[in-house]
């Protein structure tokens, strides 16, 4: 069957999720991401863990590190056979929901401006390229893998050929990748936390129109 179209003109909004009394927001910026057999997956594959795959990456050592707001921070591609989804977010404490909404946006910018470095880019082509092996651990994981060739259409020698694409990825690749695949100004942040205390901060980042949604997704009359 055919896979649905991704939409592309995504505004950006809040949602706020009211849960009183929580004592941490559980906050998540949603957009598109892109499908597991584009040309692009292994330099957004590498850029996302600078930007918040790793526990050295941006987004951690930003909200986590120097920050304090959470134990940890992330993002991430979901591929699939059309454009999955992309998410970053963290569980912070009710009273930073703000602060901590703020300088995840600050990172998911930077990345679009500010390329990785040096260091950046050797940990992470090293993560991914040597956490190839590991894939083919078991019977049951490589008889997936074997079956991703099929869903994904991906061609006979793609797991031969992934190292060498890793391996010979660049630096403006990396960057590259930044620049097209995360489009900060484009993402819905999902906010569920205790909105008396939490949407005022929300209201003054100007991240767009506020909604309120009940636990089913359901709009929520103010």
């Amino acid at each position: 069957s055919a896979v649905p179209v991704a939409p592309s003109n995504i505004k950006a909004r809040v949602v706020i999720v009211d849960k009183p009394g929580a004592p941490q927001t559980a906050m998540v910026a949603y957009g598109v991401g892109l499908p597991r057999n584009s040309p692009d997956y292994v330099a957004t594959d590498v850029m996302n863990q600078i930007l918040g795959g790793l526990f050295s990456s941006r987004i951690n050592m930003n909200l986590r590190e120097r920050n304090g707001y959470t134990y940890g921070a992330f993002s991430f591609f979901d591929f699939r056979r059309g454009p999955g989804p992309f998410m970053a977010g963290a569980m912070v404490r009710t009273d930073v929901t703000a602060p901590a909404v703020k300088e995840l946006f600050k990172e998911l910018h930077a990345i679009t401006v500010d390329p990785p470095n040096a260091s950046e880019v050797t940990l992470a082509k090293n993560f991914s390229l040597q956490s190839l092996s590991g894939m083919f651990e078991t019977a049951g994981s490589t008889s997936g893998l074997i079956g991703d060739l099929f869903v994904y259409n991906l061609p006979a020698d793609y797991y031969r050929s992934l190292p060498s694409q890793y391996d010979s990825l660049t630096p403006d690749e990396i960057a590259a990748a930044g620049r097209k695949e995360v489009h900060a100004g484009q993402l819905v942040l999902v906010a569920v936390g205790d909105r008396a205390k939490i949407q005022p901060g929300l209201e003054q980042l100007g991240l767009g129109p506020i909604e309120l949604r009940d636990n089913f997704g359901n709009v929520v009359n103010k």
